[in-house]
């Protein structure tokens, strides 16, 4: 009998791997920029979110691992975000799952992998908008009585008509019958409230406009989610094409859970075939601030409405606090199995120690997740993970070095790294750390790409 080394052939695999990668890059060292790409095709554009993965970072790294393990069924993104990895898994026919703590996020994963009949996503559209009409003239009239909700500051962030607008479009999406389609609808919501409150919409953090801008700022509220309705049902019809004709028997599964990815429980061991995400590029508290993106939004949506527990409105102002880093433990101590990581932490310290313990934080966080990702992952899977270094006190963190070094103890090795340009990223060239005038260092122009792979 023949005895094979398994050893050579998972090394052969991953070289195997590699060389696709390399092969790539040997031919176009710009390929993955993506500079002159739509972004925002098929139901990836429904809706803003902070700091998403353009779809055509997933789906190539989708496209190049599965062109070498054909037999992968199932992907998996811990950091879910809106669903760009859900979203490429469905239209490459993997069953796809996800996890984020944001209830927006996770409406937003939901409605971007429901592909709706066209047809009828138009006839209800066409009925929604008759429906408006006859509302803004009742309203007008005064002969329509608003129940209008009721949060803190509402009257900071909106306008009193466009209090009264919204409320009459939610009115309306809550006489939606079919589910996914009330759902589709809420999402346009939810983009809307942000465009028409008073917030500056080209940021994502919540800042006001200032006086001047304000007293010239007024949206017609009406026409705003027309508008967005219609450019999402135009959408829809391509993401629902595409689908049918990736999936013309079987429609692949899509499951989100509303977990941290720190504690991954009610998923079993050894459950998913493949890892593509994006995590987080440190605390959302000095870095991506993804609750206060979403706040506005979450205050105006019924949690009962979009599928989510009532009981989770409490929690609304506390996402940030509940995600990577939140909450910074004042006697914190460097465990970690990461010599990059305590070189990192020493400079940022000689500096500023508060700032130190704070990034400490953030990794020790995330070295929770590596845990539980490596052990919800199956033997021998693969792992792509998109990575932006930051710099905290004119430190460079080499994030994807410490999550590589992180991984080994929970038997994660590394396959290959290579680095991609941010053309269009939403975020300044430079920034000034000290406040100093005058004194600038360069932020995230790029992001590094690395595939590991479980051992068996």
């Amino acid at each position: 009998m023949k005895v094979m080394n398994t050893g050579n052939m998972l090394e052969n695999r991953d070289e195997a791997i590699r060389q696709i990668f390399l092969n790539i890059l040997e031919q176009d060292e710009d390929f993955w920029d993506f500079r002159n790409e739509n972004t925002k095709e098929f139901s990836h554009g429904y809706h803003s979110y902070p700091a998403m993965m353009i779809p055509q970072v997933a789906r190539n790294l989708m496209r190049m691992i599965l062109s070498n393990q054909p037999n992968i069924k199932s992907v998996f993104d811990p950091f879910m975000g809106s669903g760009t990895t859900l979203v490429e898994g469905v239209l490459h026919g993997l069953d796809s799952f996800g996890t984020d703590l944001n209830p927006l996020a996770r409406l937003l994963g939901k409605v971007k992998t429901t592909p709706l009949n066209p047809t009828y996503l138009s006839e209800v559209a066409e009925q929604f908008i008759f429906s408006l009409s006859n509302d803004e003239l009742s309203y007008k009239n005064g002969d329509l009585v608003l129940e209008k909700p009721e949060f803190k500051n509402i009257d900071y962030w909106f306008k009193p008509y466009v209090i009264d607008y919204l409320q009459i479009i939610k009115n309306n999406i809550k006489k939606i019958q079919h589910d996914d389609i009330k759902l589709f609808f809420w999402a346009v919501f939810s983009e809307v409230v942000r465009y028409v409150s008073n917030t500056r919409n080209s940021e994502f953090k919540l800042y006001r406009m200032d006086e001047e801008k304000l007293a010239d700022w007024n949206p017609n509220v009406f026409d705003v989610f027309i508008k967005f309705l219609n450019r999402n049902i135009e959408l829809n019809q391509q993401f629902y094409e595409l689908y049918n004709e990736q999936n013309p028997t079987n429609q692949p599964a899509v499951k989100i859970f509303d977990l941290n990815a720190m504690n991954l429980e009610g998923i079993d061991d050894n459950s998913f075939d493949l890892l593509i995400t994006s995590p987080p590029y440190g605390d959302s508290r000095t870095t991506v601030a993804y609750g206060q993106f979403s706040r506005l939004s979450l205050q105006w949506l019924d949690f009962n409405e979009i599928g989510e527990d009532e009981s989770l409105v409490k929690d609304i102002n506390k996402i940030d606090a509940l995600l990577l880093g939140g909450k910074v433990d004042k006697e914190l101590k460097n465990s970690l199995a990461s010599e990059t990581l305590e070189r990192t932490i020493e400079s940022i310290a000689i500096e500023d120690e508060k700032r130190a313990k704070e990034v400490l934080q953030f990794y020790i966080d995330l070295d929770k997740a590596l845990k539980e990702i490596a052990r919800v992952m199956k033997p021998n899977s693969y792992q792509c993970w998109v990575v932006g270094n930051r710099t905290v006190k004119k430190v460079k963190i080499p994030t994807h070095q410490i999550i590589i070094e992180l991984f080994q103890k929970y038997g994660v090795r590394h396959v290959l790294t290579f680095e991609r340009n941010i053309p269009n990223k939403k975020m300044p060239k430079e920034n000034s750390p000290t406040n100093k005038v005058g004194e600038k260092v360069t932020t995230m122009n790029g992001e590094v790409i690395f595939i590991l792979r479980k051992e068996g």
